[in-house]
């Protein structure tokens, strides 16, 4: 997302400020340390994406998840799919045209949901917070959240949800934010206000573990070159940042991938729920 220093309002009390954050310095002591509304997350998400419309996910497809579309595209087509936190619906319209039909959307603002009923509408859209499905038990082949789970407060209660609404042999796609490398970059950043929409960050045994507790089995997966989103961020000249995109990064090990993408697949000694 945007990291660029300049003049900026702050995102939920308006007060114009010189940094990158999005939140002023007063804002993001006030919420630190204490349970964030659903309310003021949901406010905070639909002024970003009006503030910052050239670079949202909602308006702009910048995070591909290349390695999960190339497992995805292995699945049959008549598979029972929910995307949370869909977005602007890029990777739900990617799915689309490959040939599954059997698609759920969901997100929580009213910018999102609008992004999607424009770019899918004959989509089944659900307006849906993470950590609270409304879905029965089972009723997925398939959950993908790509860039979701480090933004909600309650990521256990999520991963519980997902394995609730996932079938006995069903599968959790993900990607987020590898944690070690994550603080690390808000930290020199100076984003002192990362605590605020990256809640939930995970270090890839911190992943396996997490779903581990709900009976999900991990595999993480090689991650080809960095994002848009990623070489956006970089410090630097224009022409350095197109050098960086073109670095393979499949050789390294997990813990130093820029973000995470794995697969969770339902143990088979735990298909039995009853």
């Amino acid at each position: 997302m945007v990291v660029e220093r300049s003049r900026r309002a702050c995102l939920l009390c308006g007060t114009r400020f010189e940094g990158r954050t999005f939140l002023c310095r007063a804002c993001s002591d006030e919420w630190r340390g204490r349970p964030i509304p659903a309310d003021v997350r949901t406010r905070f998400y639909e002024a970003l994406d009006r503030a910052y419309p050239d670079r949202s996910n909602t308006y702009g497809n910048w995070n591909v998840p290349v390695m999960l579309l190339r497992e995805i595209e292995r699945l049959p087509r008549h598979v029972r799919i929910l995307e949370l936190g869909a977005g602007g619906g890029f990777f739900a319209a990617e799915l689309d045209r490959r040939g599954f039909a059997d698609l759920t959307l969901s997100d929580f603002t009213a910018t999102t949901l609008a992004a999607l009923r424009k770019r899918l509408p004959s989509a089944q859209l659900i307006g849906a917070d993470g950590a609270r499905l409304p879905f029965r038990d089972g009723a997925f082949d398939v959950v993908i959240s790509t860039d979701v789970i480090e933004h909600i407060p309650e990521a256990e209660e999520h991963v519980a949800e997902v394995a609730r609404v996932l079938a006995p042999t069903g599968q959790y796609y993900v990607k987020t934010p590898n944690r070690l490398l994550a603080e690390a970059f808000y930290r020199l950043r100076g984003m002192h206000d990362a605590y605020f929409w990256h809640p939930s960050m995970f270090s890839p045994a911190e992943l396996r573990s997490a779903f581990a507790r709900h009976g999900l089995s991990t595999r993480i997966l090689a991650q080809p070159r960095l994002t848009g989103a990623q070489l956006a961020k970089l410090p630097g000249p224009r022409l350095l940042r197109r050098g960086a995109g073109a670095l393979p990064l499949g050789w390294l090990p997990p813990t130093m991938l820029p973000h995470l993408e794995a697969v969770a697949s339902m143990r088979p000694h735990d298909t039995d729920r009853s």
